[in-house]
């Protein structure tokens, strides 16, 4: 688990509340689209940061890169995204925001574990087509009888084959590493 005592003290609060709200899935979908719109859009993490930008638009800029539509969002409450809002609100509040990829990478992980989802990444040289994902997604959750969460990733460097990233386990049937087995062992003769 990540340990970053203020990240873990506002997910582990978030966690338990939009559990108690049985919306924890909600904020899991709206944390992910974030974190994925921050991984993708370096800007969007240098405006949060920035001093100089007014707390009210960090909160829209937030807000609306977890997926939800700003002009809807009222801090009364009523629909199924105010806590999640509402904690994006007290994080940029207290000046958190500094936190808050560590925040979501927290409640990521407090999500997997409560519901025995197993994040796993499944490499390939090219795009996996989605019958062969959903096997290796069948495959992981009948050896491991818990859910599967599949990200693939494309990395052309390994030039065939796939890698399979289960937990802290790597399963490395890439040509890239056979051709690397083949040369240590050629050099070693």
């Amino acid at each position: 688990m990540i340990n970053g005592s203020i990240a873990t003290r506002y997910s582990r609060a978030l966690f338990e509340e939009a559990r108690a709200q049985l919306i924890d899935k909600d904020v899991y979908e709206y944390m992910n689209t974030l974190y994925d719109n921050m991984q993708t859009m370096p800007h969007l993490q240098a405006a949060i940061h920035n001093p100089r930008v007014a707390k009210e638009k960090k909160f829209r800029l937030l807000v609306t890169s977890s997926g939800i539509n700003a002009d809807t969002v009222s801090q009364t409450g009523g629909d199924k995204h105010t806590l999640y809002t509402r904690f994006l609100w007290l994080v940029l509040e207290h000046q958190r925001e500094i936190h808050l990829r560590t925040m979501i990478l927290v409640y990521r992980e407090l999500f997997r574990e409560y519901h025995q989802i197993d994040h796993i990444i499944f490499e390939t040289a090219t795009k996996a087509d989605e019958a062969l994902l959903q096997k290796v997604e069948a495959k992981v959750h009948a050896l491991t009888g818990r859910g599967v969460e599949l990200e693939a990733v494309v990395r052309p460097e390994l030039i065939g084959g796939c890698c399979l990233r289960v937990a802290d386990l790597l399963y490395d049937y890439s040509y890239r590493t056979r051709l690397q087995n083949i040369r240590k062992q050629l050099w070693n003769k």
